[in-house]
Order: C-alpha cells, then sequence, then structure tokens
C-alpha cells in the first residue's frame, strides 16, 4: 500500500542502521521532487538461502515500495561464477551453472516472502543477461575506463599482496562488473551492507563515465555474526537464515553473546529504539541479559512468523530451559562419532577457541552431556541426538 506521507532523509528508512550515504545531495533532491526512483539491490547466488543479515537491506527496501519506489533485485548469477573476493584472502571455489540457477530461484522465493511482489515495484533481473552474450571487443571498452592504479586501492587485495598471496584476475574484475551492472540497470541508489562500498562506488564511476546520472549509495552497519566474531555469513555458518523454521530462529538467537544483544535489536528488528535504549540501560543496571535475548529472541520471529508464533517459541524455549533440557531450536553441531577426548569435542562446538579453556570448564563442572556433568576422565561417547551445555547458557546438539 502506497504511503502518503513525505519521505525525507531524516526518515527513520535512511538513518536506522545506516553506517554512511554516498550522493546524499542527489538522492535528497530526488526524495523532494517526488521521483520515483529505481534502487538496485544484488545477490550473488552463492548459497541457496539469505539470512537476517540480507533481510536488513530487504526490510529497508520494502519500506520503500511502500512510497512507490521501484526495487531492482539483481541475481547475480554471471557473477557468482566468479565470486565476491570481499573479505576474503583465499579464493572462492567455483560453482557449477546448474547448481547457480538453482540457488537462483529458491533466493527468489525467499525475498518475496519480505518485498511487494507487485511487478510495479519490483523487477527481477539476471546480469548474465548482459554479460552472457557480451563480446571481447565490448569487455575491453569497459576495461579501458579503469586502471590498475584503482582496482589495488581495495584493502583485501593490498593485504594479499602483502602476504604475498595470489589476486586471479577473475578476482581482480568482480568489482568491475558489479558496477557495469549499475549502469546497465541505470539504477538511482542502492543499499547494502558497508563491506560492499568499493564494489558500488565502481557503479557510480562507470554511471558517469557512460553518461548516466550516478547512484546514491547508503550502506548498512554490519555487525558479527552469532559467533560474535565475524560478520553474519553463509560461509561462516554463523547466521540465522530466513527459512530458519520459528524454533531454529528463536535458538539459535539465545546462542548470541550478551554484548550484542542490543545492536541485534536495532539492526535486526522492528523495535522502537526508544525501547531498545531502555533495554540497554536495564543491562547497564546489572539485570540478567537473558530477559533482553528473551525479548530480541521474540522479536525476530514476530518479524518473520507473527506474534502467536512468537509467544510459543518463548514458551517452549522457558520450558525446556527450566528443565535444563534443549529444542530442536539449539543449534547442531558436526562431531565424528565414537568415543572422543571430551577437550577435543568441547573445542569442536565452537563454544570456545582454546584447549586451555575447555579443560577449564571441564574441571569446573561447567560442561554437561545429556543433562549429566563430565567427570575428570573427560571422554564423551558421541552420537547423533546428544546435548552437549558448556557454560550456563551454550547447548549444541550433535547432528
Amino acid at each position: 500500500m502506497k504511503k502518503s506521507d513525505v519521505l525525507t532523509l531524516s526518515s527513520e528508512i535512511f538513518k536506522r542502521g545506516v553506517d554512511r550515504i554516498i550522493g546524499e545531495e542527489a538522492l535528497r533532491d530526488a526524495l523532494q521532487k517526488k521521483k520515483k526512483l529505481k534502487i538496485k539491490l544484488g545477490i550473488d547466488a552463492t548459497a541457496p538461502f539469505l539470512h537476517i543479515g540480507h533481510a536488513t537491506t530487504l526490510w529497508k527496501l520494502r519500506a520503500l515500495q511502500e512510497y512507490g519506489h521501484k526495487v531492482q533485485l539483481l541475481l547475480g548469477d554471471f557473477t557468482t561464477r566468479i565470486g565476491d573476493p570481499t573479505g576474503r584472502s583465499k579464493t572462492r571455489p567455483v560453482i557449477p551453472q546448474k547448481e547457480i540457477d538453482k540457488n537462483a530461484l529458491r533466493i527468489q522465493a525467499q525475498v518475496k516472502k519480505i518485498l511487494i511482489p507487485d511487478k510495479n515495484v519490483l523487477e527481477f533481473r539476471r546480469n548474465s543477461e548482459w554479460f552472457g552474450a557480451m563480446k571481447a571487443g565490448e569487455f575491453m571498452k569497459i576495461l579501458s575506463f579503469i586502471t590498475h592504479a584503482r582496482l589495488i586501492e581495495r584493502d583485501m587485495f593490498r593485504e594479499r599482496i602483502r602476504k604475498g598471496d595470489e589476486i586471479y584476475m577473475h578476482e581482480f574484475l568482480y568489482p568491475v562488473l558489479q558496477g557495469y551492472d549499475s549502469y546497465m540497470l541505470k539504477s538511482d541508489c542502492t543499499i547494502v551492507g558497508s563491506d560492499q562500498l568499493f564494489n558500488e562506488a565502481m557503479g557510480r564511476f562507470f554511471q558517469e563515465k557512460l553518461g548516466t546520472a550516478p547512484q546514491a549509495i547508503v550502506t548498512l552497519t554490519l555487525l558479527p555474526g552469532l559467533d560474535g566474531k565475524e560478520k553474519m555469513s553463509k560461509s561462516e555458518k554463523n547466521y540465522i537464515a530466513i527459512e530458519d523454521s520459528p524454533r531454529e530462529k528463536f535458538g539459535k538467537t539465545m546462542t548470541l553473546p550478551d554484548a550484542l544483544v542490543c545492536d541485534y535489536m536495532a539492526i535486526y528488528t522492528d523495535i522502537p529504539l526508544s525501547d531498545i535504549e531502555a533495554w540497554r540501560e536495564r543491562v547497564r543496571r546489572g539485570e540478567n541479559p537473558m530477559q533482553a535475548k528473551l525479548f530480541l529472541a521474540c522479536a525476530i520471529v514476530r518479524r518473520y512468523h507473527g506474534e502467536v508464533q512468537a509467544k510459543k517459541e518463548k514458551e517452549h524455549f522457558m520450558s525446556l530451559f527450566s528443565k535444563k533440557e534443549i529444542s530442536d531450536g539449539i543449534p547442531a553441531v558436526a562431531l565424528a562419532y565414537g568415543d572422543q577426548d571430551g577437550i577435543s569435542v568441547v573445542v569442536g562446538t565452537g563454544a570456545v577457541s582454546s584447549r586451555s579453556e575447555a579443560r577449564r570448564l571441564i574441571t569446573q563442572g561447567a560442561v554437561e552431556v545429556d543433562g549429566e556433568i563430565l567427570g575428570s576422565r573427560g571422554r564423551i561417547e558421541v552420537k547423533q541426538g546428544i546435548v552437549i551445555r558448556v557454560g550456563k547458557k551454550r547447548f549444541y546438539k550433535v547432528k
């Protein structure tokens, strides 16, 4: 449904979770003139699912659709063959075309769970439309606009050079291809994670060089994933997937480090900012962070599955938590079956980063297997379905 109120850069869409805006003046002017924007979001089909990190952008786009703006959802089926080197110290493996096509279809279905599927405010495109049939001469013309010096500005490339690691030419050219996408779509704006700024700035570069207005770039704040370390990503397996069940979403959220709970509220939910500040203050005053985490888990489940389901999952979790049991929503871990050294098993869950820390927890009686404290002998018969508790609140189920 189209909103009648005026959208400005002071609106929450352009404030909450936003890191920076490139081309701010042009974007402000377009909004004042009530121009209907074409807003690009590119997604490579490297995996068949999206996580709530991707959904942060999708919810922003949904809000813009409600003002009549059109989302250009670009499935990077061609660039997936290359793989975005962003944040990577090693080259991505090549993905077969059949798998790329399958992933793209599943991604498209997930996007429609959040975005308004009306063709007036949503179009799906694939960059194989222009790159798939491009001749060598055309590609060389594109390359003639860009210099080695400009590409080598990228931090990750400089880091690889410093380490003496290889940079393959297909990786080197990835930002060029992504930048050209913006020219082909004639996009007015793009909303991306802050790690994509270099790639999207290349889009502005090509648009200007080839005679079209440069897109505005709205970058969003990135948070660490559930491990509290790396950004939420498919490759790190530290994510909450859009396709996860309500129980999985709730259980995964409850494994989040306490320090990230209020930040997750701000980025991954629609909880009012005033309420989030109130939670920050309550935690600062010494309230058990688990209460804030329960509030967060309910908000995440509510956003994707509704209020009734959120209440149901909270009741389910609390009933099991009070009995020191575990739900299917708690993340599963893959461990070698059979009689295993307890220290190795605890490290293998990902709960700790060192054997010495695992040994200390076992010695303190802070590790349980199916409700039984792991004894000083420290051996575990690992098999499917056993539940391992590490510390007070970290549960893992062997898959």
